[in-house]
């Protein structure tokens, strides 16, 4: 079975939340009143760190297998990341670059 087989439905879920976080930024925007944006931008933190935190599990169980199977896996992922659609990839871009600042508060 082909990682892009095997972690189809990782990939559309995740593509989902990345999303859903796009969605949830500009929402927050969108509000004056800066206690409602403050709200709503930490519901947008929360939803890139458990897309973090996906990520890393996904890292995770794929770093058991084989050698082979973990290049294909990066190929197929960098495929996966090309596709996404601009929105998503912004997502995942604050993801990358800012992930000291979704570290979880009890570390």
């Amino acid at each position: 079975m082909t990682p892009a087989e095997k972690y189809r439905d990782n990939f559309k879920s995740l593509e989902e939340e990345l999303l859903i976080a796009a969605t949830q930024y500009a929402l927050a925007w969108k509000f004056g009143n800066w206690t409602a944006r403050r709200r709503m931008l930490s519901v947008h933190e929360r939803l890139l760190r458990n897309v973090r935190c996906e990520l890393q599990e996904l890292y995770d169980v794929t770093n058991m297998e084989q050698d082979e199977y973990r290049r294909e896996f990066v190929k197929t992922f960098n495929l996966w990341v090309k596709s996404l659609p601009k929105l998503a990839k912004e997502q995942l871009d604050l993801i990358k670059n800012y992930t000291d600042v979704f570290v979880d508060e009890d570390e």
